[in-house]
């Protein structure tokens, strides 16, 4: 049996997708909820605050967002084949100062390579412990993340770096009128995410082993290399989020992912990932950390105190995780009672 065959078996693989559309598609993938969540806040803000519209707060919304996304995709990859990244917000902070100190010492291009090299490496290393190693995923990330963090500070032990206005209006700017260039580098690693995810056989691995390991195995698929590449993928997206932030920020800063990790976790989440692994979508990830990312400023143009920004996250959270939980109890009770 080849290995594309045997892990689509296991795998929620497109072509099983195709012929239901795009609804059935957000539908097996939890995304539903996190897309009308958005739309519904969209609306929400646009009445509060008519001005996002405008080019200066478009701007400023989507840098605001896109490092955030980024990182809630890295997230999303390791929850798929059922792990945890705790480690994911000082990956992050590792990524963000190498790219801003090596800026004063090579061209961008190289310095680029290097904070991707760094977000992989970071990747592998949890990868290797968690795949090959055997240990639990929260574990390791955990300890790692006092790892990366520790390096971090030794990289960079304030704020500072070699980020120009070049490189900002490069990666924050905009590519035109009313389009930040910032999203067009979300676009385009999300929708290689998805063609990854969606149209390759590694992509029907990670959902595979996600979703039933036991089959992967008996299948004869290689589950620990599958997770190992996981990590490092993840790694890698971090790394892109760690640098949009420090371009959009015009400095790099040791303790810059800090504030991620929790809210990665919780985009994810608000995606309706399966924690347990094998679900989860590329655009339900990126609209919900978009409505995550923009609560702050929400909160701000309604006169509202900011400390209850996560409180508000909390129980959008409780909302769309619980009310399709709610509702097919209530037509389990319904269906129970006419019977």
């Amino acid at each position: 049996m080849s290995v594309l065959a045997s892990s689509s078996a296991s795998a929620p693989a497109p072509t099983r997708l195709r012929s239901g559309g795009g609804m059935v598609r957000l539908r097996r993938e939890g995304a539903i909820a996190p897309v009308s969540a958005f739309i519904v806040f969209l609306l929400v803000y646009v009445i509060i605050n008519p001005e996002l519209l405008t080019r200066f707060q478009l701007q400023t919304a989507a840098n605001l967002v896109v490092p955030l996304a980024l990182v809630a995709l890295g997230q999303l990859i390791v929850v798929l084949v059922g792990g945890i990244d705790i480690s994911i917000g000082a990956i992050m902070s590792l990524c963000n100062v190498v790219f801003a100190t090596q800026l004063e010492a090579v061209p961008p291009p190289v310095a680029i390579l290097l904070s991707l090299g760094v977000g992989l490496g970071c990747g592998l290393f949890n990868g290797l412990l968690v795949a090959y190693g055997g240990l639990p995923a929260i574990a390791v990330t955990l300890a790692s993340a006092f790892i990366f963090g520790s390096l971090a500070s030794e990289v960079l032990d304030r704020p500072g770096g070699g980020l120009t206005k070049e490189i900002y209006l490069a990666t924050s700017g905009e590519l035109v009128p009313f389009l930040p260039v910032s999203l067009v580098y979300l676009a385009i690693v999300a929708v290689l995410l998805w063609l990854l995810l969606q149209r390759t056989a590694l992509g029907r691995h990670i959902y595979g082993v996600g979703s039933n390991m036991e089959s992967v195995r008996a299948a004869g698929l290689n589950a620990r290399l599958t997770k190992l590449i996981a990590f490092g993928l993840a790694g890698m997206v971090t790394s892109v989020g760690a640098m949009m932030l420090a371009a959009s920020t015009v400095t790099g800063d040791p303790r810059s992912g800090d504030a991620y990790l929790l809210s990665s976790i919780a985009a994810v989440a608000l995606a309706g990932a399966a924690f347990t692994g094998g679900r989860g979508s590329i655009i339900g990830t990126v609209l919900a950390a978009c409505t995550l990312g923009l609560i702050g400023n929400l909160l701000f143009f309604a006169g509202i105190n900011s400390y209850w920004q996560y409180v508000i996250s909390a129980l959008i959270i409780f909302t769309v995780v619980g009310l399709p939980v709610i509702w097919s109890k209530i037509a389990f009770a319904v269906k129970g009672a006419r019977a």
